[in-house]
């Protein structure tokens, strides 16, 4: 990222040139100018510190919330883990919006963004403590509010990399980046959590451990400054306010935000669910269903990692973002159709790979696309928190609504649930097709 010292230039001065250097990144350029191109060991970090991130998510999300609370309360399964998991996500949406209006404004001298990353490790050990201990699941829901603070704090820190520090024509194959460690981490949680059912501590502070070391990575590598004079945080009221923007006057932002909205339903069902779909529908015990999700997890990582990278590399190459979300549309569409109906486990794989690419497809076309049609480029932690709310919004509501839609064929009725998805996601090519601002 910097220009080589002369051979005579003394380490010293080289140390410092670097650091200037690194400043430069996110201080010394307009921030809505294109800022230069990423060095690969920032970028690697990067997603070894999403990887990290998401493994936080993905382990209670895909398996270890579903395990406790079947300990806890196997009569009331389904509705349980959708009460948990659905408040949880409705908390985080209090509370990442803030975050993110804070964050931007923040003027501490170890700079803006890295003192929610450390704030969110802190609570996410907390939140995964309470869980682990639970004996009630309105313990749980408690430890689950705590790490919903977590979570939504260390987003905070991170996701506005790719729109501070990525130039526009690498963002696809960095977002690609981004998804390829989501799936990493999802294919990670089944077979970690399989193996780490006889330790309930070992089964939730494991992630966090991860994330732990990647996150000290993130620090030391990835530069930071403290906001500009110019930004002010003012009251509570102020930061609310701030939060707001005019979809009439931003459609294109509008959108996007809809279109990931409507195809994070499906997305939703499938993975809070799965666990359950695999157990009742198809007959494995816990521990035998977990790994039975990893091998799935394993061919469906194939599919999401190809199907990520070409996506965001043929997007960036042919400067178009349009087809790609159709085409991620039209995949995940099919895969949640053919899981729905699926009576074996080789037909849950086929349609869990059909999901996980168009997955792939999405998260770095349509996170690109997301970076370039920000209403205010100075101000990427607010927005890249509002684009990030569309999924959160949806994972505090498909929890929620998903027992209601369960309770429609007398229970356990998975298929009509991942159905209810699929309709829901064609939303996302129809808004897709009126985005003006980007082809």
């Amino acid at each position: 990222m910097t220009t080589p010292n002369p051979p005579a230039e003394p380490p010293e001065a080289a140390a410092e040139a670097l650091l200037a250097g690194r400043e430069e990144l996110i201080g010394s350029a307009a921030p809505s100018e294109n800022p230069p191109r990423v060095g690969a060991w920032a970028i690697t970090v990067y997603a070894l510190t999403m990887f990290g991130f998401q493994l936080t998510l993905l382990l209670p999300a895909l398996f270890s919330l579903a395990y406790k609370v079947q300990l806890i309360d196997p009569a009331n399964k389904d509705a349980s883990l959708g009460f948990v998991i659905g408040l949880g996500g409705l908390f985080s949406l209090l509370v990442s919006l803030p975050a993110g209006v804070l964050s931007d404004g923040t003027r501490l001298g170890w700079g803006r963004r890295r003192p929610f990353l450390v704030a969110g490790l802190v609570l996410s050990a907390l939140g995964a403590l309470i869980i682990a201990v639970a004996p009630t699941v309105m313990v749980m829901l408690f430890g689950y509010l705590v790490t919903a603070v977590a979570t939504a704090t260390i987003g905070t820190a991170i996701n506005p990399f790719l729109a501070e520090q990525v130039p526009v024509e690498q963002r696809g194959t960095v977002g690609a980046l981004s998804g390829v460690a989501a799936a990493f981490a999802g294919v990670g949680s089944t077979l970690l959590g399989s193996f780490l059912t006889g330790s309930i501590y070992l089964l939730f502070l494991t992630p966090v451990a991860v994330l732990g070391v990647m996150t000290l990575l993130y620090l030391l590598v990835i530069p930071d400054r403290p906001a500009p004079e110019d930004v002010r945080v003012g009251s509570i009221l102020d930061v609310f306010r701030n939060m707001w923007f005019n979809p009439l006057k931003h459609p294109d932002f509008a959108l996007v935000w809809v279109g990931k909205f409507c195809l994070s339903f499906g997305s939703t069902f499938f993975s809070t669910y799965q666990l359950y779909l695999v157990q009742d529908r198809l007959g494995y015990a816990p521990e035998q269903a977990g790994r039975q999700l990893a091998a799935v997890g394993g061919l469906s990582l194939l599919a999401l990692v190809g199907c990520s990278i070409a996506g965001g590399t043929l997007s960036d190459r042919f400067k178009r973002r349009k087809p790609f979300i159709y085409l991620a549309t039209g995949l995940i569409v099919a895969g949640l159709a053919v899981a729905a109906s699926a009576s074996s486990i080789l037909f849950f794989a086929v349609g869990g790979v059909l999901l996980s690419a168009g997955t792939g497809v999405f998260t770095s076309v349509d996170l690109a696309l997301a970076s370039e049609v920000l209403p205010e480029k100075d101000k990427a932690g607010k927005y890249m928190s509002i684009y990030y709310l569309s999924s959160t919004v949806v994972g505090g509501l498909a929890p929620l609504l998903a027992p209601v839609i369960l309770g429609l064929g007398d229970g356990g009725s998975y298929g009509v649930l991942l159905l209810s998805g699929a309709i829901l996601g064609l939303g996302a090519a129809l808004t897709t097709a009126n985005i003006r601002g980007v082809r």
